[in-house]
């Protein structure tokens, strides 16, 4: 009996206190709650969580490989900066990966669960105007691509994909929140769907490049707008508009 409970203890994973420091910081930097360039202690974040130091510093940890935080040696730690520069270095990543993902999707036979998902996540939509909308826009696209890119069958292709977009989500943030293309996505995202299900690889690859670059098109243009220099961040009260839906 006590074997029985330790072996169902020991195959169930557990969330541990640096889990929950990395998802709740990694949450606050995505959502521009903590905004780009701004800077913070790891005793900061720990009276704010509740937690000590040491999970705190594990999140941090994580949260640097993926460049969203940034060693500071004057404030301790700082949100990494979001600049037209790094939006056209995630972009050009993105278009190869996207790319090859939907054209292994293409090459692979999509089972009737998946396709009925990913019609599902087309569907998803969203307002400028309403920030909660936006996140339920951002969290089903990322479902939406991760599904392709597994499609594909490249497990190491959809890891690196998925990193990407967590990576890019403040730059689709931005630009969702100064544009209004829910209804040019959508039609995209359906795009897309019809052309790995007709099996056309090459298509399925062109549709994909097309939407990465009509996203970039969004993403700085209001970049542009928020910034007048290419390498200079997005000041932070502007940040703060757009997350509270004021631009």
């Amino acid at each position: 009996m006590l074997a029985a409970i330790l072996s169902n203890h020991l195959a169930m994973p557990t969330q541990t206190l640096a889990d929950t420091a990395y998802a709740n910081l990694r949450s606050r930097i995505t959502s521009l709650e903590i905004p780009p360039g701004s800077g913070f202690t790891e005793g900061q974040i720990a009276r704010e969580l509740g937690l000590s130091k040491t999970p705190v510093r594990e999140a941090l940890t994580r949260l640097r490989f993926e460049g969203l935080v940034l060693v500071d040696q004057k404030v301790g730690y700082r949100a990494s900066a979001v600049t037209i520069k790094d939006a056209r270095e995630f972009f050009a990543l993105r278009t190869l990966l996207e790319g090859e993902a939907a054209r292994l999707a293409a090459t692979q036979a999509v089972d009737e669960e998946q396709l009925r998902t990913l019609d599902e996540l087309c569907s998803s939509s969203y307002s400028p105007v309403d920030a909660p909308s936006v996140d339920r826009f951002l969290a089903a696209n990322t479902r939406f691509h991760i599904m392709i890119g597994r499609a594909g069958g490249n497990e190491r292709l959809t890891g690196m994909l998925e990193v990407m977009l967590v990576q890019m989500e403040r730059l689709f943030r931005i630009g969702l929140l100064l544009s209004s293309r829910a209804e040019e996505i959508v039609h995209e995202h359906r795009d897309l769907v019809k052309a790995i299900m007709a099996g056309d690889a090459e298509l399925a690859r062109q549709v994909a490049v097309a939407q990465v670059h009509a996203s970039q098109r969004m993403v700085l243009d209001a970049l542009i707008s928020s910034s007048e220099v290419t390498t200079t961040p997005i000041g932070m009260p502007s940040l703060k508009e757009l997350r509270n839906g004021h631009i």
